[in-house]
């Protein structure tokens, strides 16, 4: 019966059996580019450091905001380490941690500089996001 159950926990999480993390997607120097110029796609992106206080502050909040956007297929959360991906943080202009900004069709639109809690975030992108959106309809 031992055995039995040792198999089950092995072969559970390749059916597709496991527990929901967070969507937060991880950018580096290699993705990022590519990712934030999805059509119709907007990211919101953490750049933060791992020795800056105020990064580590924020805790799950970044995961909690992932959990939080779940379902909304035209949003995506990213996060890219600046000590290790310092030419995309270079590239967007970022000169203190944690920044947080949204891009669409490959363009920053917004600087999220409001509350440090998930539903200030989840409004602000929501809210960014639709207008980013509307404008692009407006320049076809």
């Amino acid at each position: 019966m031992k055995g039995l159950l040792i198999l089950f926990c092995l072969v559970l999480p390749l059916c597709g059996f496991t527990a929901t993390r967070a969507e937060v997607i991880t950018l580096t120097a290699d993705t990022f580019s590519d990712k934030v110029k999805e059509k119709d796609i907007v990211w919101f992106v953490q750049f933060c450091v791992p020795w800056c206080k105020h990064c580590k502050n924020l805790g799950s909040l970044w995961e909690g905001l992932g959990r939080a956007m779940e379902g909304e297929d035209a949003i995506e959360i990213g996060q890219v380490d600046c000590s290790t991906s310092k030419p995309v943080c270079t590239k967007v202009d970022i000169h203190s941690y944690p920044t947080f900004k949204l891009f669409y069709d490959g363009e920053e639109v917004a600087k999220y500089q409001g509350s440090r809690d998930v539903e200030s975030l989840k409004t602000f992108v929501l809210e960014a996001a639709e207008k980013a959106q509307l404008d692009s309809d407006k320049e076809l």
